[in-house]
């Protein structure tokens, strides 16, 4: 098996799906284009290739990703040894990039019309697909004992579960939007907080350039932290959100390693991809030999 010669497209530039690309481009599979949304929600941003949307490029554990604006220039950012980054839906993707391997890695938790027969092999991560009918694998992205597990015929969906417990907090450690509007914040990832400290504001999009002119508007809500702890993840000041959007979330541990390295639950993830790859691709015919 030569894992240079497969395609790989992974949808999402999230922690977890920039980890997979991390570790595949590792081992060898280094033909992997990311596509990601116009505006990333990845709120962990230091160790995830969505940033390149942004900046132009990410580099995450040693392994860059640059942007592109059109697949003629996937090749080229390959060639350099980079991961190619793009905006855009997968359905053009599909067609003009013809993918031997197609990894949806958004985490939706929900199965927005995923099928096998999207690419010669497609691997789903988390909850929301069923193995076997709507993907041939799908690895569970649940911390504790079954994260990283390859199931290749579940014959339901994963379950949903709770997020894990640290220091006795779950949900309380999750900064999240309760309208629609603009973040807006001066807090940076690694910056200590106290509980109930404003992390940041959401403005209602109809009240932003009054808030520009410095005139007052009620369609504002302060963020504010639930726990104490440091800030390990925050999207961007001035990024657009969704109600319910993950705008950050808040570490009770204090100062940790993994603020800007990749964490072991998303390392094991993306083993478990790896070993779901191999075992698909294997017997695989494949034709891209022909491929440029």
């Amino acid at each position: 098996m030569n894992p240079g010669q497969y395609r790989i497209l992974i949808r999402g530039g999230g922690e977890l799906a920039s980890a997979v690309a991390h570790h595949l481009h590792g081992a060898g599979f280094t033909k992997i284009l990311l596509l990601e949304r116009q505006f990333p929600k990845a709120v962990r941003r230091q160790v995830c290739f969505s940033e390149a949307v942004l900046d132009g490029k990410s580099t995450v554990d040693g392994v860059t990703a640059e942007l592109i604006t059109s697949f003629d220039q996937v090749e080229e950012k390959h060639t350099v040894g980079s991961i190619a980054v793009m905006v855009g839906s997968l359905e053009p993707a599909l067609e003009n990039w013809k993918p031997d391997v197609f990894i949806e890695g958004t985490m939706l938790r929900q199965n927005w019309g995923l099928t096998k027969n999207m690419a010669p092999v497609v691997i789903a991560l988390g909850p929301g697909y069923v193995a076997g009918k709507d993907c041939h694998a799908v690895v569970d992205t649940a911390r504790g004992p079954e994260v990283g597990a390859v199931h290749e015929d579940t014959g339901e969906h994963l379950e949903v579960r709770p997020p894990a417990t640290i220091m006795g907090f779950t949900d309380e450690r999750a900064l999240k939007a309760a309208r629609d509007g603009i973040f807006f914040t001066h807090h940076e990832i690694g910056d200590e907080v106290e509980r109930g400290e404003r992390i940041g504001t959401v403005v209602s999009i109809f009240g932003v350039e009054d808030i520009r002119r410095g005139v007052p508007v009620d369609a504002t809500y302060s963020v504010t932290a639930r726990i104490s702890g440091v800030i390990r993840g925050l999207l961007r000041d001035g990024a657009p959100v969704k109600k319910n959007d993950r705008i950050g979330d808040v570490d009770p541990r204090g100062q940790t390693e993994d603020l800007t390295h990749l964490s072991d639950k998303s390392r094991r993830v993306a083993e478990g991809v790896h070993e779901a790859l191999i075992d698909l691709v294997n017997p695989l015919p494949t034709n891209t030999s022909s491929k440029a």
